[in-house]
């Protein structure tokens, strides 16, 4: 699994904003950090996002960023915002069906 490099910076704000606390706040990316990947955000994909010409530049980068690394599902609990992509785009909840069938013990 992957997330944004610049996702990284509003987990981070949120996190630091909601909590009051540094220290709280980077233990949680580095939490974050041990279960997924990070995916640049070059100028390639900011190029690519503006291109794209989307409503919502920040889905626009995600995007980009999602598709310079070739990857199976774009996740969002807001599926409208990608209306136009070309990778198959998820809910949180159809993710976690996918990889753990609802016939499987978990």
């Amino acid at each position: 699994m992957f997330i944004s490099a610049s996702a990284i910076t509003d987990i981070y704000y949120i996190a630091r904003k909601s909590k009051s606390d540094k220290k709280i706040a980077i233990t949680l990316i580095k939490d974050l950090l041990e279960n997924v990947d990070v995916a640049a955000v070059t100028g390639n994909e900011i190029r690519q996002a503006i291109s794209l010409d989307w409503g919502d530049f920040e889905d626009a980068v995600q995007y980009a960023a999602g598709e310079s690394i070739a990857v199976d599902y774009i996740v969002t609990r807001n599926k409208a915002d990608f209306a136009s992509a070309s990778i198959p785009v998820v809910h949180p909840d159809e993710l976690l069906a996918i990889l753990i069938p609802p016939d499987q013990p978990i």
